[in-house]
């Protein structure tokens, strides 16, 4: 039995639920958001990754535990101070999609952060990079001043239930529900509490705008940089994240397109030597893509021609921008490309779908202002290359910390 703030859930002993880490049978009571102990834990687990030489390996999870630090958090804090008084809704549930590691744990922290209790379903698939910081946090829990965090979450685990799933919805007064569009078909059809709150993380598709001209002032090592950037927003994960780009758009200078092309031959060319070197591929992975093309020739109804040299790069060049574009399931190193002259182009392909978009060497304002003038309806996020999967308070719209607690007005 779990009591929290005089609310009663109970978990049934006879469903076949795999407890990771964390309490469940506390009286607890909805804490203020961004408690001192929740952000002095959160440094913890910073301060815990930064001294794991493993963790190097694995950048989204040493991105994590640099999110975690104290800084970030208290500069994330000033965007909440104000006059209104912030609690926790009590039991949050959530569901974190299984193709991005640390998902998860961007998920808990918000939850945290927010004063709840956090019911965290951890991906089915075995990542190493769950296993550390799961141990990472079992250490800082076992010191006498974290015991407390250990009565505020529960990791589970637990194969593919509707029934486990309709329970626990049925329990908890807000629901994170990240795995896209069928999953949140399938959580929709659950029972819930009247008031509780659901942020719905639908499928959606992401681009970058590349003005090729400023990729030719960049010195050698910013240059370089560039090239990892561009594969970390687009290769960890193997594009199968919401933020990372499929399609790019080369902004092209009107009267010099002729040098514009020849730079970003060599930038395919360059990004093809860091990834032979960066990239794991093998035969599956090509298999993939084969299936991708075959399925985007069926059923996206758009021409493109294909381009390769070795298959770690394969560039779909379209001769038209349409928004069918989005109808294309390209993944694994496989981008959409088209040069442009005008930024209100993007008009022409840009749905609600859209979410991030990842530019260079333009003026965000510049984009901003575009969006504007045509009135687009997507794009939630617009942010500089290399920055596509640092997930944020603000994601696709919402806020999770005000979503995820209650005004108490006086």
């Amino acid at each position: 039995m779990l009591i929290l703030g005089g609310v009663v859930m109970h978990i049934d002993k006879n469903l076949n639920i795999t407890k990771i880490l964390g309490r469940e049978n506390k009286y607890l009571k909805p804490n203020f958001i961004f408690e001192e102990l929740t952000i002095s834990f959160l440094n913890e687990i910073y301060l815990s990754i930064n001294k794991i030489k493993e963790a190097r390996l694995y950048s989204d999870l040493a991105t994590f535990g640099f999110w975690c630090r104290k800084k970030n958090i208290e500069n994330l804090l000033k965007k909440y101070k104000n006059n209104n008084i912030r609690i926790g809704r009590g039991i949050v549930y959530h569901i974190a999609p299984s193709n991005v590691p640390m998902n998860f744990a961007y998920s808990f922290a918000f939850g945290m952060l927010s004063g709840n209790y956090n019911i965290v379903r951890l991906p089915s698939k075995k990542y190493y990079q769950i296993h550390v910081l799961c141990n990472v946090i079992r250490k800082i829990c076992s010191k006498k001043k974290y015991k407390e965090i250990l009565k505020h979450f529960l990791f589970i685990h637990y194969e593919k239930s509707s029934k486990i799933s309709n329970y626990l919805s049925s329990q908890v007064d807000a629901r994170l529900i990240w795995g896209g569009d069928e999953t949140i078909k399938e959580f929709k059809k659950y029972d819930t509490h009247p008031r509780c709150v659901d942020l719905n993380f639908a499928n959606r598709i992401s681009f970058s705008i590349i003005k090729p001209s400023a990729l030719k002032k960049l010195s050698n090592v910013n240059y370089l940089n560039f090239i990892k950037n561009f594969f970390n927003d687009s290769y960890l994960m193997d594009q199968k994240g919401c933020s990372s780009p499929k399609i790019i758009l080369w902004f092209m200078d009107n009267k010099n397109q002729k040098n514009d092309k020849q730079i970003i031959e060599k930038f395919w060319n360059d990004l093809d030597i860091f990834v032979k070197s960066n990239y794991e591929d093998d035969l599956s992975i090509s298999n993939k893509k084969i299936a991708s093309l075959f399925y985007d020739t069926l059923n996206s109804g758009i021409n493109y021609t294909v381009f390769y040299k070795n298959f770690n790069i394969v560039r779909l060049k379209i001769n038209s921008l349409s928004n069918k574009i989005e109808r294309m399931n390209n993944s694994y190193g496989t981008f959409i490309e088209k040069n442009i002259i005008n930024l209100n182009s993007i008009s022409k392909i840009v749905t609600k779908r859209y979410q991030t978009l990842t530019y260079f060497g333009i003026d965000d304002k510049e984009i901003i202002k575009t969006i504007k003038k045509n009135g687009i309806l997507g794009i939630d996020r617009i942010v500089k290359v290399g920055r596509a999967n640092d997930l944020d308070a603000i994601w696709d719209g919402y806020d999770i910390i005000n979503s995820l607690s209650r005004i108490v007005s006086n």
